[in-house]
């Protein structure tokens, strides 16, 4: 019998079932590669991680021109080993002073607390525009200061921080308290060889922030009340008359004069009181426009004075001295009502 030959179509059918076998058995020893990878593959080791909290039994000293608050609290870390404690390694990157006594450490089941009592000094940006109805944010910042955040992280014990009910600082009240925690980004490695050369590295810093709420105008009405006196004064000498009108033009200067020094004079004290040089409050605002007003008065009593000279304009001078006298008592009454308004508003 005569010996026969696949023909085109058997010869593809062959190659393609080489093909398929070849193929599945790469995958196959790619498959075994790659679990065997993934089995020796170490997982990627979690960075260690402290709780940290604070009690904050004391806030006092508010003080506008050294722009400080003075604070007592306790501050606490709980780690999973003892070595990591948290507290042992603080700085507080807004401190002006600060004292740390009382440290204790104990272990609790499988877990270090770890304890220190703060007290300190701190910066603050405090902004006195909005005063008497300002309200300020005080912040107490806590860094750890050898661990940048690959090795070591903070975690707010939120749960447990809270402050002293008791606690009244100076004219305010405490109308919110929270703490969290956030990465301090420095712009240098600090020359740590571990850390990429000329880069960055970050810290993990806490975060404990006061919301204080002035409450006590008492302050403001001292600051004020001269102020409005000397407006008082300055809107009688508008109505200072007389026969002997050279007598009365004069009169009505001394008393402008008296009251625009005693503006002058008011300002410099709340100035060096509030420590208020580089922004503008309500009070100075106020002194601005009471300012204002007895200059007008000043530049409408020298125009009269001008105009009684010659007999000709002398029957107008009591007129225009009259609407001069509404006109700018009613702008100083309405924009003193409105900045006050919208001071309080925001």
């Amino acid at each position: 019998m005569p010996h026969s030959y696949g023909g085109p179509a058997d010869g593809r059918r062959g190659f393609l079932a080489g093909l398929r076998s070849g193929a599945g058995a790469l995958l196959a020893a790619a498959a075994v590669v790659l679990s065997t990878l993934i089995i020796a593959a170490p997982a990627a080791a979690a960075v260690p991680s402290c709780s940290i909290g604070a009690y904050v039994t004391d806030l006092y000293a508010v003080d506008p021109v050294r722009r400080t608050v003075t604070a007592d609290l306790w501050l606490w870390s709980v780690c999973p080993r003892k070595d990591l404690a948290a507290v042992q390694r603080l700085e507080f990157t807004n401190a002006t002073t600060v004292t740390l006594t009382a440290p204790s450490s104990e272990k609790v089941g499988n877990e270090y607390w770890t304890q220190v009592k703060v007290a300190g000094t701190f910066r603050q940006a405090l902004d006195l525009t909005d005063f008497p109805f300002d309200k300020q944010i005080v912040r107490i910042q806590v860094e750890e200061n050898k661990l940048d955040e690959s090795r070591f992280v903070y975690r707010a014990d939120v749960k447990n921080s809270t402050y002293n009910p008791r606690i009244h600082p100076d004219d305010f009240k405490i109308t919110r308290f929270r703490i969290g925690v956030v990465g301090a980004p420095y712009r240098t490695n600090f020359g740590d060889p571990r850390l990429k050369q000329g880069g960055s590295s970050r810290y993990s810093q806490l975060v404990i922030e006061f919301q204080l709420t002035r409450e006590d105008l008492t302050n403001f009405g001292k600051q004020v009340l001269p102020v409005y006196v000397a407006f008082l004064v300055a809107l009688i000498s508008f109505l200072i008359w007389s026969t002997d009108t050279e007598v009365a033009m004069v009169a009505r200067l001394g008393i402008l004069g008296a009251a625009l020094f005693t503006i002058m004079l008011n300002l410099r004290a709340v100035d060096e009181a509030m420590g208020t040089f580089l922004n503008v409050t309500l009070v100075e605002e106020i002194h601005f426009m009471s300012l204002l007003y007895v200059l007008i008065g000043v530049a409408n009593t020298t125009y009269i004075m001008k105009m009684l000279t010659d007999p000709l304009t002398r029957p107008a001078a009591r007129h225009l001295n009259n609407r001069v006298f509404a006109l700018a008592t009613g702008l100083y009454l309405i924009v003193n009502t409105v900045a006050i308004a919208l001071t309080v508003s925001f």
